[in-house]
């Protein structure tokens, strides 16, 4: 598999390496000696200490990182991009990157049989042009909704003027690449319903799409939370991720504004990215901490009850699953994975619905017996979805696309 940066710390290779069936990772940088050193150096060398995981061996391990490290320094120097620019040096990096993986991948012995290809959006059109051509199977993972996504943060930006400068377009290059990807790749990979249906919405065939929730394992076992009564304090709901317009911010407000005369109180932890007038102006009920550092987050969480999650689009929302396993119930729209299970483990709400949102938070505050219950079942919702899980999940549907394909292909039809 090829994968530029550690997305997810490194999830889906670790998860195919537990069981054997990894052969080789590619990746732009891995630091292979001085992590301890690197650690507590600078900025810079931070990031790089943390481009490796021991759960990989470094026999497994193709980097590229000289060159990762001049692109690193030359774009430190250069000025802050613009949306457009932005993108387009998402594609000159994903050209680059596909290039370096082929001139390594093509010298190896490839058996049709036996191996297969995973790699990222963005940053395989190449790989999966050469690997096509020898039969060998390709899986590229869409880690969003692309273009819906897109033009909905759009028309939430004019929909909330003031709140988030408008943002630039996205050139049409970039999608080209993208559904250039889609078109070469046997598999297309998301990780929810949401996500499928937004790529089927831009010409990528159902049964070309499969769905894999993303892993989460938490670095170490959460503190047992103990869960407080209604005498005890007000209910605390907890908002952590960008505070930007996609998220759903918006209508946290609106729900935090027709809860004003109650004793629900909300914390907002995430780096903002809307104008400090509409914060000036939040309720008072509202308390925005912005950033929260990694080893924080066990902290906030503790400091809550429930955890909200009213986004207008996500491709899963890791944090959903990172809350349950802290023991909060979610309330969650649909435009993300699917984890919660209404009223088991925490609550849907209609995405763009503040009156939905104040209701379901409204419910739980004034039912703190259901809340009780939930934080246990969110628990044991979390650990389904391991490192394991996901690999079994994975291999499963790509061995029925091998399948389907070699099908296809002894019957004379075309392949998915």
């Amino acid at each position: 598999m090829s994968q530029i940066g550690a997305r997810e710390h490194y999830a889906t290779p670790r998860a195919l390496h537990a069981r054997a069936e990894l052969e080789t990772l590619y990746t732009e940088a891995w630091c292979r000696w001085g992590a301890g050193l690197f650690s507590r150096g600078p900025n810079a060398a931070r990031a790089l200490a943390g481009r490796r995981h021991p759960d990989i061996p470094g026999s497994h391990v193709v980097a590229f990182t000289f060159r990762a490290l001049v692109d690193d320094f030359r774009g430190a120097c250069s000025p802050t991009l613009a949306a457009d620019g932005r993108h387009r040096e998402s594609i000159r990096v994903g050209l680059e990157f596909a290039n370096r993986v082929n001139r390594h991948l093509l010298r190896q012995p490839l058996d049709p049989q036996r191996h297969a290809f995973f790699g990222y959006s963005m940053g395989c059109l190449e790989t999966l042009g050469a690997l096509h051509d020898r039969g060998i199977l390709t899986v590229v993972d869409q880690i969003d909704p692309a273009r819906v996504e897109e033009q909905i943060v759009f028309e939430e930006a004019q929909r909330w003027p003031g709140w988030q400068a408008l943002p630039g377009r996205i050139p049409e290059d970039y999608y080209n690449r993208l559904a250039q990807e889609w078109k070469l790749a046997n598999v297309v990979l998301v990780n929810s319903e949401w996500s499928k249906a937004a790529l089927v919405q831009q010409g990528v065939p159902a049964g070309k799409i499969i769905v894999v929730p993303l892993a989460y394992e938490p670095y170490a076992a959460p503190p047992q939370r103990r869960l407080r009564s209604n005498a005890e304090r007000p209910l605390t709901v907890l908002w952590l991720g960008s505070v930007i317009l996609r998220k759903g911010i918006q209508y946290l407000l609106q729900a935090a504004k027709r809860l004003s005369s109650t004793r629900v109180e909300f914390i907002v932890a995430g780096t903002v990215g809307i104008a400090e007038r509409i914060i000036r102006e939040a309720p008072v009920s509202v308390k925005f901490i912005g950033r929260v550092t990694r080893d924080r987050t066990a902290e906030v969480y503790r400091s809550a009850d429930v955890f909200v999650l009213p986004t207008i689009s996500d491709g899963f929302a890791i944090t959903q699953l990172e809350a349950m396993a802290h023991g909060l119930p979610v309330i969650a729209t649909p435009n993300c994975g699917r984890v919660v299970d209404e009223g088991v483990d925490g609550l849907i709400v209609p995405a763009r619905d503040a009156e939905a949102l104040a209701a379901a938070i409204t419910r739980l505050d004034g039912d703190r017996a259901l809340l009780a219950e939930m934080s246990v079942k969110a628990v044991g919702k979390s650990q389904l979805y391991s490192l394991d899980n996901f690999a079994r999940i994975l291999l499963e549907q790509v061995a029925a696309q091998r399948t389907s394909t070699s099908c296809a292909s002894h019957s004379g039809g075309s392949p998915p």
